[in-house]
């Protein structure tokens, strides 16, 4: 792995707490894959294949809470773990997990984190806390969807995903409206509204952000 891979993954709030020790360990036989876009990398009713994280691109989580209905989960950016609930309690994969574009992915299997965690038993320990991480933005991501309106609930998620890095959000405007929450018919009105006032640009399964501040403004509710 390059020092700047590994730069992306210790930028992690849980990857770069864990002692230099542990981190080698989990390193020690992963694999870095490049994936194109729309590779699922396990699916909903799989079992685990292991830990993943993202190193370039975008990896997407859908769950399937009932026939017919898809929920689609906060989007996977650079540095971002996931996986470790399978990992953790050996029960089927509860979601998807698809890259939205060409990913560069850190893959540590099953039986390689077994090795890692009989040398380094905290290493369970670790997981657990990348499991509760995940469970509390979960629950701050439903928390958002109820509590605000639609324009800023859409603010907020593009905000995220630009102040991770990205200026340009790749996805197509049905996923964006799960997401937020609405009818696509509703995400267009509001979308189209955030491109007259300059604040993004549209095209074809792709917003830039232009004016991050405005964005951030908004989410704070400070402008109309």
């Amino acid at each position: 792995m390059s020092p700047a891979d590994l730069a992306i993954l210790e930028a992690d709030s849980w990857f770069g707490q864990i002692p230099p020790q542990r981190r080698a360990l989990l390193l020690s036989e992963a694999q870095v894959r490049t994936v194109a876009s729309d590779t699922r990398l396990y699916g909903a009713g799989d079992l685990s294949n292991g830990l993943w994280a993202v190193l370039e691109g975008q990896v997407q989580l859908k769950g399937y809470p009932a026939a017919g209905l898809e929920l689609l989960l906060p989007i996977l950016s650079p540095g971002t773990w996931f996986g470790e609930t399978s990992t953790l309690d050996g029960l089927p994969r509860p979601t998807d997990a698809i890259a939205l574009e060409s990913a560069r992915v850190v893959h540590l299997p099953m039986v390689a984190l077994a090795r890692a965690a009989a040398a380094a038993p905290e290493l369970y320990r670790d997981l657990g806390v990348l499991a509760c991480q995940h469970q509390r933005v979960a629950l701050g991501f439903i928390a958002q969807t109820v509590a605000h309106p639609v324009r800023i609930r859409l603010a907020l998620l593009l905000a995220g995903q630009s102040q991770d890095g990205r200026a340009v959000l790749k996805m197509r405007q049905e996923d964006l409206a799960m997401l937020v929450g609405v009818s696509r018919q509703t995400l267009n009105r509001h979308l189209n509204a955030l491109e007259r006032d300059g604040v993004i640009r549209l095209a074809y399964a792709e917003i830039t952000v232009l004016d991050l501040t405005r964005l951030l403004a908004i989410c704070r509710n400070e402008v109309r």
